[in-house]
């Protein structure tokens, strides 16, 4: 307690008290308060800020002092900027989807560097095509033709089915008339994915004429093997769910699920050259041979 009154805390303290009662005699003479003395001192910056920005907005705002035709052209300036920067944001999601297209056809030509590619995006699909099928904005005049595997980075989507000059229609990996060449990487056995209404109703593919001792199991990943020169080797396919009995004899069948969202594919690649393209395809069974054919109906 000594130290305090010895201390320069005393000091401030009477320095303090000295100042209120400054104010107190001073409030009390004016004929105001200290308290409402106060508040004048802390909001008076805040007011003269106040007044400053309404003024502003005011006179930005005083339509009144513009004329008729003044007002006019304010208008259409107004509505050619926003037009400006409408374009302006078509543009950037325009280069933007540009430049998506170029990083995914970067990465798969990395993988697969002998195929040659091209960019394109879906720009339609059919509402009453239950196999999902779609068209896109590429075609004949960017070297599209029909049978040209249709890919993203998440694997095989289709193949070109029509073609036209600016645009092709693309058949959907969930088609019942697309069969695909396929192989087990984990176990090497080999097989050919189809569809049905079944199927692609679930989204899912089928890999069938597995052989009764099949070893394939749930997690194990399908790809395109390249036989018969309809699609490059190593494409992703998807990935085993299950293995399932035959119901029309003692062979056996996977269902995949492929990796792409077929049904929401927006943009892809389409091969239009690759290594071995256009060989002998294989003989594959027909129509009354095929037990997805059957399940079809």
């Amino acid at each position: 307690m000594k130290d305090f009154f010895k201390g320069s805390s005393l000091k401030v303290l009477i320095i303090a008290v000295v100042v209120l009662l400054g104010l107190v005699i001073y409030t009390a003479t004016a004929g105001g308060s200290i308290v409402a003395g106060l508040l004048g001192f802390v909001s008076a910056p805040m007011q003269s800020i106040a007044t400053d920005v309404t003024g502003n907005v005011t006179e930005f705002f005083d339509l009144e002092s513009y004329s008729k035709e003044e007002l006019k052209e304010l208008v259409d300036r107004l509505q050619q900027e926003r037009s400006a920067l409408a374009q302006q944001l078509v543009d950037y999601e325009e280069k933007k989807r540009e430049n998506e297209q170029l990083k995914q056809q970067l990465e798969i030509a990395q993988l697969e560097p002998e195929n040659e590619m091209r960019s394109a995006s879906v720009i339609g699909r059919d509402p009453n095509d239950v196999f999902s099928g779609f068209s896109i904005d590429k075609g004949s005049l960017a070297g599209v033709s029909v049978g040209d595997p249709v890919i993203t980075n998440q694997g095989l989507v289709g193949v070109v089915s029509q073609v036209y000059a600016t645009s092709s229609m693309v058949t959907c990996l969930l088609s019942e008339d697309l069969q695909v060449a396929a192989v087990s990487i984990d176990r090497e056995e080999s097989g050919v994915v189809t569809s049905n209404i079944m199927t692609a109703s679930s989204g899912l593919l089928r890999l069938n004429y597995l052989s009764s001792e099949t070893q394939l199991e749930a997690g194990d990943i399908i790809t395109t093997s390249g036989a018969g020169g309809s699609f490059p080797p190593n494409i992703i396919i998807g990935e085993v769910q299950s293995v399932e009995k035959s119901e029309y004899d003692i062979s056996k069948y996977a269902v995949v699920k492929p990796y792409e969202d077929l049904a929401h594919v927006q943009d892809v690649q389409v091969i239009v050259s690759f290594p071995g393209k256009g060989e002998e395809a294989p003989v594959l069974p027909t129509d009354e041979e095929d037990p997805t054919k059957e399940d079809a109906e």
